[in-house]
């Protein structure tokens, strides 16, 4: 009870100061925890002031009391651990503006400075540093996925993203990619949603951490590259995607290629992973296949042909001695010849996304000799 006394007291012989348009920008609880924390005042603005002129006139105003201050983005919601009693460690620290980071929180990566900074009351700076403290967490954080249909590899791998990422969350077992994406959909609680094929070795760099602009995140999907182990080619087979959620509940279903045939498709011109497909016969020849059927269709709307050619090329052509790489030249041959033959019949093509359909097709095409 006397403790409570004491700190009312102490609240009551502070005034409340009013700076910047109005805005309360020292409380009297602001100054409670200056007195119990030796912090500095906290000023806070309704729009983010990068203007170095107008840093040093907001802080100014505190100049007999502290050699510097903390000027705060109102709309930001700042990290609830952020240390406000830091203090510079050396007098020639005190002369610059410190700017702290906004960062994604799921790997710290700095997107932007200056929501919170610490600016010199005298009037003058030596000039600007960044400071590593974090100051608040970027909002665009979405949800991660992998989508696996019975890979023996897929509890492993899963618990490997897990390992490096722990919200990711495994959608396993569901019949038919649309429903498999779709179910993606129905569980995401963010606005888009990276997914991850089971087969997909996650590079070290890789980390969930894009931020696409917002007038895209209702419309396009987002693509990485993927190395693929047999031919070398690196593009967006077997890549990781970023969709919009809306996409995952409500179409798409319908197109052969569950990726590409969205309205909006954009590559990310980097590398997410290796794509092995490459486990066994069947999965080798079976992703060739569906790979080279597509190709060979031209079912991606936004697709270059020279580049298409050339991809299908080196999948029929190339085995740089890869694990079952006679199978998956074989499948791309026969899926090759399939999607040239099929090129304008919807329904032949879409039967690419029946598992039961292609493993029928292995099994006549084992059948047949296979070429050494």
């Amino acid at each position: 009870m006397h403790l409570q006394l004491k700190a009312i007291a102490m609240i009551n012989i502070f005034n409340t100061r009013k700076e910047f348009q109005g805005q309360s920008v020292v409380t009297p609880w602001d100054r409670l925890k200056r007195f119990v924390f030796d912090s500095y005042p906290i000023i806070k603005t309704p729009i983010k002031i990068t203007d170095e002129d107008v840093l040093l006139e907001l802080a100014s105003k505190y100049k007999s009391e502290h050699d510097m201050a903390w000027i705060v983005f109102d709309e930001i919601e700042v990290n609830p651990s952020f240390p406000w009693q830091y203090r510079p460690s050396d007098t020639m620290a005190k002369t610059v503006i410190h700017t702290f980071p906004r960062v994604v929180k799921r790997t710290n990566r700095p997107v932007s400075w200056g929501d919170v900074q610490l600016v010199p009351t005298n009037g003058v700076s030596h000039g600007a540093i960044q400071n590593k403290l974090v100051s608040s967490f970027h909002v665009a954080e979405f949800d991660v996925f992998m989508i696996s249909f019975h890979e023996a590899e897929a509890d492993e791998n899963f618990q490997k993203l897990r390992d490096r990422f722990k919200d990711a969350q495994h959608v396993k077992n569901v019949e038919g990619i649309g429903n498999a994406h779709k179910r993606v959909g129905e569980l995401a609680k963010t606005e888009m949603v990276y997914v991850v094929d089971a087969d997909a070795d996650i590079v070290g760099h890789f980390s969930f951490d894009y931020i696409p602009p917002m007038s895209q995140r209702k419309n396009t999907t987002f693509v990485w590259s993927a190395r693929n182990p047999i031919n070398d080619l690196e593009y967006g087979y077997g890549g990781v995607k970023l969709f919009p959620k809306e996409q995952l509940l409500s179409s798409g279903h319908e197109l052969p290629d569950y990726t590409t045939g969205a309205a909006f498709y954009q590559p990310v011109n980097d590398i997410s992973n290796i794509t092995r497909f490459n486990k066994d016969p069947y999965r080798t020849w079976r992703s060739a296949f569906r790979e080279c059927v597509k190709l060979a269709s031209s079912v991606n709307p936004n697709q270059k042909q020279e580049e298409t050619d050339e991809r299908l090329e080196a999948w029929c052509t190339v085995d740089n001695g890869g694990r079952f790489g006679r199978y998956c030249i074989k499948g791309a041959l026969e899926g090759k010849a399939y999607g040239i033959a099929n090129k304008d019949n919807t329904d032949e093509l879409n039967k690419i996304n029946d598992f039961e359909w292609l493993r029928e097709q292995f099994v006549a095409s084992m059948k047949k000799r296979i070429t050494e």
